[in-house]
């Protein structure tokens, strides 16, 4: 029994040691690891970036590392604003398209199949540079006369319709001379017809084109508007002697918006101004040539020079127009209201009623002066406080009520819609064309025409016809300031233009 136990206890020993109970151990193999965690991946969306309009693309190129493998990665890029187009939005790298100005948050994401992760840049998209402003050359005598000839459809427009307003623009009876025309947009010839270089009276667009000196004075501190004609001319609005009292009271803007009180023919008595006051000034709008007449006054006498020689110097030679001689392209007649002279000086004097003679060249030339805010190429030619003062009506004429010249007369929405010596649409009494439309208005419908939101200019001159006995009718010799005359040839023009 001795020897069986002392075999049972070794059996014993042996397979314990077998079965690890013991130290020591019998296997080389290691210990299993401890189970593995798991890392979201690290993302980078890369570094911010900036793009110009029109062609605003911004390459992206997005990385991101893992502690597993890299073929198990997923990407995904969005937007904020999400009007944003990516080539690839599922790949690291792509190309992302903006099509308007701002600032816009792009994040890359990226997933392990399990944890995700993202990263940012910012993108900085800025408006298209201006484009290049294009102006026309000095006359060169050539058939367009230095301005670049483009065809409507490169500009936006529509010929057909450009056509339609010339049409009606030469809408006018057997006998009388249909006149020419411009358009001009970008500061480029898109349609003419007629002879853009015939000269012709411009009749009340002498006001507007004339009233550039009284821009020119403003500008250069010789003269307010809110100053007195007294202040600057003591004889100011005499004779006649009757109009002594209220002469006294009298501003430069009332002459300049046709509140000023004079009567509207500028009339003669002895070889002397007779027209009269007929209203204390600032209390009713009426359209008056004697006013204007007095304002030319005014401003001769400021300049101590002819006016016509002034423009000449400060604003026609500028623009590239009046080479001179019969080939002129603006000329100022000698006065037909007023004495050219006054006794005991040779000084010449003008009027600014009517008198200037002007083709469509320099009209168009004048309408892009003032669209371009008084710029003409490198030159600063009239402020842009000038140019904006033309064509904002003063409040204070806003409540005025409209004394008719003639009977029928009825110049609708004048003392809101006349700024300073130019018509606008404020009231958008042309229910088609734009409200910031402004623009220089003669018997004959003579026009320069200025649409800023459409960067266009449209100039039209011609002969006047008869009044007809029917009522008032586009080119007509019975004037009334409805501009609703206008519409027929406007309409085509702002409907065929793309703003």
């Amino acid at each position: 029994m001795r020897g069986i136990k002392s075999v049972l206890i070794a059996s014993t020993l042996i397979t314990l040691a077998a079965c690890g109970g013991g130290g020591g151990g019998g296997s080389n193999n290691p210990p299993p690891a401890p189970p593995a965690t798991n890392a979201a991946p690290v993302v980078n969306a890369g570094a911010d970036a900036t793009a110009a309009l029109p062609n605003a693309t911004v390459a992206l190129t997005g990385s991101a590392t893992d502690d597993g493998p890299a073929s198990s990665l997923t990407y995904q890029w969005s937007a904020s604003p999400a009007t944003v187009t990516f080539s690839a939005d599922k790949a690291a790298a792509t190309n992302a398209t903006f099509t308007a100005a701002g600032t816009y948050t792009l994040t890359l994401t990226v997933s392990d199949g399990t944890l995700t992760n993202s990263d940012a840049l910012a993108v900085t998209v800025s408006d298209a540079p201006p484009a290049a402003l294009v102006w026309p050359a000095a006359d060169d005598g050539s058939e367009f006369h230095g301005w670049a000839k483009v065809n409507a459809a490169d500009v936006g427009m529509d010929q057909n319709k450009l056509n339609d307003a010339a049409a009606a623009a030469q809408a006018v009876p057997s006998g009388v001379n249909a006149g020419s025309g411009m358009v001009v947009r970008h500061g480029q010839l898109v349609h003419l017809w007629g002879d853009i270089d015939q000269r012709l009276e411009m009749k009340s667009v002498t006001k507007s084109m004339g009233g550039i000196l009284l821009g020119l004075a403003l500008d250069a501190n010789k003269i307010a508007l809110t100053g007195k004609g007294v202040d600057y001319m003591p004889t100011f609005g005499t004779p006649p002697t009757t109009n002594a009292a209220q002469a006294q009271l009298i501003t430069i803007s009332q002459l300049a918006t046709h509140t000023s009180g004079f009567e509207k023919p500028d009339k003669q008595a002895n070889g002397e101004t007779a027209s009269i006051i007929k209203f204390d000034p600032g209390t009713r709008w009426a359209y008056s040539d004697a006013g204007l007449n007095w304002l030319a006054d005014v401003l001769t006498t400021i300049y101590q020079e002819d006016l016509s020689a002034v423009a000449q110097r400060e604003v026609w030679s500028k623009l590239g127009v009046n080479p001179g001689g019969v080939a002129a392209d603006v000329v100022w007649r000698t006065n037909a209201q007023r004495p050219a002279t006054r006794p005991g000086s040779t000084l010449q004097y003008r009027e600014l009623a009517s008198g200037i003679l002007a083709n469509t060249n320099a009209m168009a030339r004048v309408g892009l002066l003032f669209l371009r805010q008084g710029k003409w190429k490198d030159q600063q030619i009239l402020s842009e406080a000038f140019v904006t003062q033309v064509h904002t009506p003063l409040p204070e004429n806003a409540s005025l009520p409209v004394e008719p010249d003639l009977p029928g007369h009825l110049f609708p929405n004048a003392q809101t819609d006349y700024g300073v010596l130019w018509w606008t649409n404020k009231s958008h009494t042309m229910a088609n064309v734009p409200t910031d439309t402004f623009w220089a208005w003669g018997l004959g419908e003579e026009l320069i025409v200025v649409i800023p939101s459409l960067d266009l200019v449209i100039v039209r001159n011609g002969g006047q016809s008869a009044t007809n006995p029917a009522g008032r009718v586009w080119n007509d010799g019975d004037w009334d300031g409805d501009v609703r005359v206008l519409e027929p040839f406007l309409n085509p023009i702002v409907a065929g233009t793309t703003p």
